[in-house]
């Protein structure tokens, strides 16, 4: 694991957010041998004025009225508080002023030397060479131009100065990477991976299914994620739930995420499908035990098609058998799990999926997502960087190589 280094992360989530995602799961490890200041989201979102949105903005004064917090030994967090309009050039010129002024001075006081800076968003391309970094990462998981709320024509513009100045590039999809790598050449393919140890909970004898689903009529069929029409085919889920009122589909997360307004239209009135909101990490071993499928019913998009759902490991490490839409991120493992073509197909694998009853097909599921944890991923990251660290910034000779494919040019993790 890489160690004895001063990293500056951009995060596009807040620290404290219930869902954890890539970006929380590798600072807090990487704090554990590294000093690590995290700056929460910087609003790339167009902000909704819901009721959600107005919250946020609440809690995020809050949270930059307390300045820097501790959160460990060595992880520090920030809350910037930016003006979210980011498609006018005026807005980013004064985010930038006032970002700057503020991030100065935490990067003296907690002696930030030499970071390197890892950001999961490219308008942390205004901050390169600010700190005289050593090193510099894009952390791609997800296709941000395609978000609904997000300015797209700027995002873009942003992340191609990025990815043109940034010394490595992560992406979670072989779609990302083939993307990406047109534009640097140090790209490496490192899919999401999962909390191993904590979902194979789900397989304890000891772990209690909630109550809240415990008295939902089996069998059911289980989705743990962002409830939004431009995640999930809302259509196939409720035609599904019409046909088959003996079957209870139960959806668990925040409703609406990422879009202008929360409406869930038909799933609401099915009497069939139940959807209780978000619940805590630590308490999602237990809704997954209680799940006798695993669902991953996403709407094929431009967003979806270049995203690696964390979920899948999640599951696996569960030994829940899987039903979901042909992913092109989970492709490479078509073997593990029911791949659905059209909305028939997912539900005669809902089917096959419920009569399914060999313990080999479950320990095989279980055997791979042992491969595909935190510590073996870091592992791998801390070897990419390791090697990057002498080097300089990417010369436009060396922009013509594309490096293969993480899995192409050694063996999977």
């Amino acid at each position: 694991m890489l160690k004895n280094q001063d990293i500056i992360c951009f995060g596009f989530a807040d620290w404290d957010n219930p869902y954890r995602t890539n970006q929380h799961h590798l600072m807090e490890r990487l704090s554990r041998t590294n000093k690590v200041l995290f700056i929460e989201s910087l609003g790339l979102r167009r902000p909704t004025f819901q009721k959600k949105d107005v919250a946020r903005i609440l809690r995020r004064l809050k949270g930059w009225s307390k300045g820097v917090r501790k959160k460990g030994e060595n992880l520090y967090v920030f809350s910037p508080l930016v003006v979210p309009f980011h498609r006018y050039s005026i807005v980013r010129r004064f985010n930038r002023w006032f970002l700057k002024s503020q991030l100065d001075h935490i990067v003296r006081k907690y002696a930030f030397k030499c970071p390197i800076i890892w950001s999961y968003i490219p308008n942390a391309v205004e901050f390169l060479g600010r700190w005289n970094e050593k090193l510099s990462i894009y952390h791609c998981v997800d296709d941000l131009s395609a978000n609904p709320l997000i300015p797209r024509e700027t995002v873009l513009a942003l992340e191609k100065q990025f990815l043109s100045r940034v010394n490595v590039v992560f992406t979670t999809s072989k779609e990302l990477y083939l993307e990406k790598s047109k534009h640097n050449p140090r790209t490496y393919y490192m899919p999401n991976v999962a909390e191993f140890g904590h979902f194979h909970k789900a397989m304890h004898e000891d772990t209690a299914i909630p109550e809240d689903i415990a008295c939902i009529p089996s069998p059911r069929l289980g989705f743990i994620g962002a409830i939004s029409r431009y995640k999930l085919d809302f259509d196939m889920i409720h035609d599904i739930a019409i046909r088959h009122p003996e079957w209870s589909l139960v959806l668990i997360g925040a409703k609406g995420e990422g879009e202008k307004a929360v409406d869930l239209g038909k799933l609401e009135q099915a009497k069939n499908i139940h959807i209780p909101g978000g619940r805590p990490y630590a308490a999602l071993p237990g809704y997954l035990k209680g799940f006798d499928v695993c669902l991953l019913p996403n709407v094929l998009n431009e967003y979806t098609r270049n995203m690696f759902p964390m979920k899948f490991f999640e599951y696996m490490a569960a030994g829940k058998p899987i039903v979901a839409t042909e992913l092109a991120a989970l492709a490479e493992f078509k073997d593990y799990f029911y791949v659905s073509r059209t909305p028939k197909e997912f539900e005669d694998n809902i089917c096959k999926a419920l009569k399914e009853n060999n313990p080999a097909v479950r320990e095989e599921r279980v055997k791979l997502a042992k491969k595909y944890t935190w510590e073996t991923r870091i592992d791998e990251m801390s070897a990419v960087i390791e090697k990057a660290l002498p080097l300089t910034l990417p010369s436009s000779a060396s922009r013509s190589k594309v490096l293969p494919a993480r899995g192409e040019e050694k063996s999977k993790a």
